[in-house]
């Protein structure tokens, strides 16, 4: 039965949760987004917390990654919830109708009490679904398992085929995890699941494992989560206490050696450049997190830094593959951060970035540091960062006190456009024209004297041409690719990368050669 037609017989559970909706939120202190010191999960408010019960961010239990949400409550003078924000947000702007989805969570109970008689006894997760008009389309309500007082272990709790098909487009998503008010014991629910049937696109949900901080999302593989399935070593993705350069936490990637290629990120949501944080200015020398950014314009010059901590490096490797066996930041401007607005990119971002790890196999905690300048163009209104292990990298690496800061404004030009005077940042353009056959032109930017190469990779990592490489004082620079290789052989058709790599840093984009 499709959710349209049972959506009468929802009514009751969707007053249920427009009131948990519109219940107040227990207010908690909120560290900056840049450290991982939240004490709330990104895209999760405490809905209600009624006396009798205690919602935790829970470390004991987990599904997958390192933490969950947890509710233990007696009996309450009302339902105890947590509440997910629109889960409807980034490329995902809607959530598709006539597709059947399968949706539900993980969860694990433990002492809870058996065979409930009504609503109020009951334990559930619900997910509620409003149109592009703010009109409730449905609710889908999934009774969390009560015939045993507890699991054994993890037990997924989804909806039945063809049960979710949603009658028109979803623009707002919620989902509920409840405890009604006589219901006892203790839940966890993690891994959140909204994935389309048969292979179609349903549209994604956000902090699925729950394991990021106010503030972040992620998308790893295989396909982002949604599926509540981690793998390519990033299911060893944690919030750790481990190691910190400032606070309690940092963020952890584990990537084995023998783990297949494949990237993944954990990132910022999209910041507004003129949003309601503290000002920021070149001349108060003091570092903002990405929220605080306020009236950043058009070729200021923002300085991204994050502080990282690695062990159990493949030196050798991240030699030989220095585009896809490395880390490093993908910044990106946008047009917006509305959760409708879709994968809004200003053209020609995001824009991959690669550190240069020092050739040991492991360092202390150390500052990685890119210079950007805001493009001029009208449309650039939000800024994500992302940290990002590409497809090879392999080995233990902690992240930390991320930090964005105005520090001065171009005296040359933004990165969209043309102008004298010497570069305020390393740039590198798009290659024009792209895609191309046979040649393309390359250009970039030095803001002092450095030792540049230029070398292009195909998909495999592997490099395929060096285009330029020695010493050149700060200006602005062209090369070309003829689209051969280092033998002189014309390469095939397909996507290869091209990097620009000095001491300090790497940046890569890629292009298009279609014969």
């Amino acid at each position: 039965m499709s959710l349209f037609a049972k959506s009468l017989r929802f009514g009751l559970l969707v007053l249920l949760g427009a009131a948990l909706l519109g219940a107040p939120a227990l207010q908690a202190q909120f560290y900056a987004t840049g450290g991982f010191e939240s004490n709330l999960p990104s895209y999760w408010t405490k809905g209600a917390e009624p006396a009798g019960a205690t919602l935790t961010w829970a470390t004991d239990q987990a599904h997958s990654l390192a933490r969950s949400l947890k509710i233990t409550k007696s009996t309450t003078s009302e339902a105890a919830a947590w509440v997910s924000e629109n889960m409807v947000d980034y490329w995902s702007p809607q959530h598709l109708a006539n597709v059947d989805i399968k949706i539900g969570a993980w969860v694990r109970t433990q002492n809870v009490n058996t065979n409930p008689a009504n609503d109020d006894a009951r334990w559930w997760i619900a997910y509620t679904f409003w149109d592009q008009a703010g009109q409730l389309i449905g609710e889908t309500r999934l009774p969390i398992n009560q015939s045993v007082a507890s699991s054994n272990g993890w037990v997924a709790d989804t909806n039945a085929v063809g049960e979710t098909v949603l009658p028109r487009d979803a623009w707002k998503t919620v989902i509920s995890f409840v405890g009604g008010k006589d219901a006892t014991g203790t839940v966890w629910a993690d891994d959140f699941i909204h994935v389309g049937r048969q292979g179609a696109w349903a549209g994604q949900n956000w902090n699925q494992s729950v394991d990021m901080p106010t503030g972040w999302l992620y998308w790893l593989p295989p396909i982002g989560g949604n599926d509540g399935v981690l793998a390519n070593g990033f299911e060893n993705t944690r919030l750790t206490s481990e190691a910190a350069h400032s606070g309690l936490y940092s963020l952890k990637f584990d990537l084995p050696f023998n783990r297949q290629p494949h990237d993944g990120f954990v990132g910022t949501k999209r910041y507004l450049l003129s949003g309601n944080g503290a000002a920021t200015n070149a001349a108060d020398g003091v570092p903002y997190d990405i929220t605080s950014l306020k009236e950043v314009k058009a070729g200021d010059v923002l300085r991204i830094s994050v502080w990282v901590k690695a062990s159990n490096l493949v030196p050798d490797s991240a030699a030989a593959y220095p585009v896809t066996w490395a880390c490093g930041f993908t910044y990106g401007f946008f047009k917006g951060n509305g959760n409708n607005d879709g994968f809004n990119n200003v053209t020609g971002y995001p824009i991959d970035m690669q550190f240069t790890f020092p050739h040991v196999t492991q360092f202390d905690w150390t500052e990685y540091k890119l210079d950007i300048v805001v493009p001029d163009d009208p449309e650039a209104r939000a800024l994500e960062v992302r940290l990002h292990p590409y497809a090879r990298f392999t080995g233990t690496v902690y992240f930390d006190d991320l930090n964005v800061k105005v520090v001065g404004t171009s005296t040359g030009v933004a990165e969209r456009g043309a102008a004298n005077g010497l570069p305020a940042t390393f740039e590198l353009a798009q290659n024009y024209p792209n895609p191309f056959n046979p040649s393309t032109k390359i250009a970039f930017a030095l803001p002092h004297a450095a030792h540049v190469t230029v070398d292009i990779y195909n998909m495999a990592g592997q490099q395929v041409a060096t285009l330029f490489e020695g010493y050149r004082s700060a200006g602005r620079y062209e090369v070309m690719w003829n689209g051969k290789d280092l033998r002189g052989k014309t390469v095939g058709s397909g996507i290869y990368f091209y990097r620009l790599h000095t001491g300090e840093m790497s940046l890569t984009k890629r292009m298009l050669l279609v014969k």
